[in-house]
Parts: C-alpha cells; sequence; structure tokens
C-alpha cells in the first residue's frame, strides 16, 4: 500500500512551521557559535592543538551521516531519526553547561569537555542528514532557492539578536559573577531555545519517503561515489572544506587572545554578518533559481577569498577592517554554503537520497577534520612565533590566515569551477 502523500496544504503548513523551527535553532547554534565553544575551550586550559581537534568536530557530525542515511533506508522515518537525534545532541550540552562550576582539574574538565562535544557532533550528525532528505522531498524543488532564501533570512535575524544578546550576558555575568559562571547561565539560556526548536520539529509533517529495495550497505555508500557528476560534487566539496578549515578554528581565538575583544564585540561582527546574511539570501535565492546555483556559488568563492586578511589588519585599537571582513562574509558565504546544499540536493537521485547526502557529508568532513587537524599543529608548533610582513607582526594564527587565502584562491581556479 502507497502512503498517502502530503495535501497541498498540509505542505504549506509545514514549510511555514519548518521557518519558525529553523529560528528557534539557529538562537542555541548562535550562542554556542559567538565565541562560547571557543572561550570555554581556552577558561578549560585549551592549546592550539585542542581547538584544531574541536575545529574537527564537523567531521564527526559528517561522518555520523552515513548512520542517519542507513536508519532512514531501514525505518523509513525520517521524522523521528531527525527529533530523537537532534534531542539527544542538545540535552548532551546540559553536563557541558555545567562543567565550568565543577571543582575539576583542567587535564580532567578538558577532557570530559572534548568527549560530550564528540557525542553531540556524532547524534546531531543523525539528525542532520535525515532532517536534509526531508526537507528536499517537502520544499518543491522550482522554490528551493527562494524558500530556503526565506528560511536563512529569518534564521539570521535570530541569530543576530541571539549572538548579541548572548555575548552582553557572557560578558556581564564574567564582571559581576565569574567566567564559569557567564558560560554556565548562557549555554542553559540557549538549551531553553533548543528545546522549542526540537518540539516546533516534532509538529512538522513528513512527506512520505521513497524507499529503493534493500541493497547492501557498502553499495547504498558506494554507489554516490560511482555517479561520475556526483562525485566530482563531493571532491570540490571536500577540498574547500579542507582550505577554510585550515583557519576557521581559531579565528575566535585570535579575537580574544590577540585583538582582545570582548564576546560583545565579537557578538557585533556576528550582527554584521548577520544582517548583510539577512539582505542577501532572499536576493542569492531568487538568482540560484534563475541562473542556477553553480554560477552563484562560483562568483561567492571568489569574493571571500581574501576576507581572513581583515583579522590580520585589524588591532586592539582598530577593529575597522575586521568590519570589512564581517560584511563580506554576510554577503558573499551565502550564496556558497546554500550553492553546494541546493547542488548536493539536486543530483541526489529521490530513492537514495539519504545515502547519497550522507556520503557527500562523510566524504567532505575528511577535509574538515585534515584541515582541523593540520591547523592545530601548525599553530601549536609556531605558538609564540612572529613574523615581521610588511609592517605587519603575524603570530601563529595570522600565518595560517595567509595560508587559507592561498588556498582558497587554489581551489577555486583549479577546482570550484570544474564541478
Amino acid at each position: 500500500m502507497q502512503p498517502t502523500p502530503l495535501t497541498p496544504a498540509a505542505r504549506e503548513g509545514a514549510l511555514r512551521l519548518s521557518i519558525y523551527e529553523g529560528a528557534f535553532a539557529s538562537i542555541f547554534m548562535s550562542i554556542i557559535a559567538n565565541g562560547l565553544v571557543t572561550g570555554l575551550a581556552l577558561f578549560l586550559g585549551a592549546g592550539p592543538f585542542v581547538l584544531g581537534v574541536l575545529g574537527a568536530l564537523p567531521f564527526i557530525t559528517q561522518l555520523m551521516q552515513l548512520v542517519g542515511a542507513y536508519l532512514e533506508e531501514k525505518t523509513g522515518n525520517r521524522r523521528l531519526l531527525s527529533v530523537w537525534s537532534e534531542a539527544l545532541s542538545r540535552f548532551v550540552w546540559i553536563p557541558i553547561a555545567l562543567l565550568p562550576l565543577w571543582q575539576l582539574s583542567s587535564t580532567v574538565s578538558l577532557t570530559i569537555f572534548v568527549v560530550l562535544q564528540v557525542i553531540a557532533a556524532a547524534l546531531f550528525g543523525i539528525a542532520v542528514n535525515t532532517w536534509s532528505s526531508w526537507m528536499t522531498d517537502l520544499v518543491p524543488p522550482e522554490r528551493r532557492g527562494r524558500y530556503f532564501g526565506i528560511r536563512n533570512t529569518v534564521a539570521s535575524f535570530a541569530s543576530m539578536v541571539a549572538g548579541l544578546g548572548s555575548g552582553y550576558a557572557l560578558d556581564y555575568f564574567k564582571r559581576t559573577a565569574s567566567e564559569g559562571t557567564a558560560y554556565a547561565v548562557t549555554l542553559g539560556f540557549g538549551l531553553v531555545f533548543a528545546v522549542v526548536g526540537i518540539v516546533l520539529l516534532r509538529l512538522q509533517a513528513e512527506p512520505p519517503m521513497e524507499r529503493r529495495p534493500r541493497v547492501p550497505i557498502r553499495e547504498m555508500f558506494l554507489s554516490p561515489l560511482a555517479d561520475e557528476r556526483y562525485r566530482s560534487l563531493i571532491v570540490s566539496g571536500t577540498i574547500w572544506a579542507f582550505v577554510v578549515g585550515v583557519a576557521g578554528p581559531f579565528f575566535n581565538a585570535y579575537g580574544i587572545e590577540s585583538l582582545q575583544m570582548s564576546f560583545a564585540d565579537l557578538a557585533y561582527m556576528g550582527i554584521v554578518t548577520s544582517v548583510a546574511s539577512m539582505v542577501v539570501f532572499p536576493v542569492v535565492g531568487r538568482m540560484q533559481d534563475r541562473y542556477g546555483d553553480r554560477i552563484v556559488m562560483l562568483v561567492s568563492a571568489v569574493c571571500v577569498i581574501p576576507l581572513p586578511i581583515g583579522w590580520i589588519l585589524s588591532t586592539p585599537d582598530n577593529l575597522w577592517p575586521l568590519f570589512g571582513t564581517s560584511l563580506g562574509a554576510g554577503l558573499f558565504w551565502p550564496g556558497i554554503n546554500q550553492g553546494l546544499a541546493n547542488m548536493s540536493m539536486a543530483q541526489s537521485p529521490a530513492q537514495a537520497r539519504g545515502a547519497y547526502l550522507a556520503t557527500y557529508g562523510a566524504v567532505t568532513g575528511v577535509g574538515v577534520v585534515l584541515s582541523g587537524l593540520a591547523g592545530g599543529v601548525i599553530a601549536q608548533y609556531l605558538r609564540g612565533s612572529e613574523f615581521m610582513v610588511f609592517g605587519y607582526m603575524l603570530n601563529h594564527y595570522s600565518v595560517l590566515f595567509i595560508g587559507s587565502i592561498l588556498l582558497r584562491a587554489a581551489a577555486v581556479t583549479f577546482v570550484l569551477r570544474k564541478i
């Protein structure tokens, strides 16, 4: 018996609900991304190598998408898998929030912190895959660019407000209570919004899943690699993930340690990015629907090549170059992130979508883990070193930023344009 497809009214209701769910989920993600995880890691005694390991954690998330795809094909219930895996992932953050309040040694605290981060990333990876497959079937292909443009705009606004609020909260509680209390209270506040988002996710309708005959696990995950067009997308996405990830985990650490930025300062820069993204997302969506994801993604990728230079040119007394970097990030990263996501959805066949998306996530995750570890090793090796280049003093972090610029240029020239 064929499952009953969603009625037009039910589909539209689910699409609206997903916009609200995305806003609440973005509040939590913004809070933990607004320098909080980096600051907490530094508070617990992390050095550059540990920061690199934390920067490689998205690999765990992406690798676990394979598990999500397997469970999806086995059960056929993407909503159940998405809700439970995301809920468990968020609940792991409860002991993380309490960790800075416990009287533990730095070694023990940091070890627990990293282990819990790995668990949270693994559980979230299952949700990422099942949710992506679910949304690919829910959003009509001809509306995909415009819909995600609107959804991402709303999410960016929520992220902007949450980023500013959490930045002020962290600075306030550090000043009036203690640094450990600041992290605990801010994370606890974010978890409230995460729970609301999970409830909304549970209420969202799921279209019937088009299931293929049972195939061996090996074939399930190797078939996307045998697809020449999809393999090209995977290779390009992996290389891009590597060149971006070499410096990615260290920007906030550089801001906190070298530029002496407060969490409010980091939040202000995040607001600049969010406001620009809010304006650009709908435009990007319309351009993608009109000109195609590839063209928009390539133009955007060229524009993000020089952005790390703003961190190097900034000083504790002059953050204006970083303002330019934040503005550029908001204007151009949406075209890349949304473009790669849309291409991975569009090029995956309906009957094997979960496996295709999972394989894409897992293999590109290799680029993330290698870049995070490479960046951590280089930064740890160069720690304490300084280099004068054209009148600017470069430390162990800013050397990585220069490397990332060169690698981005090479990737755009030789890899992304061939997708």
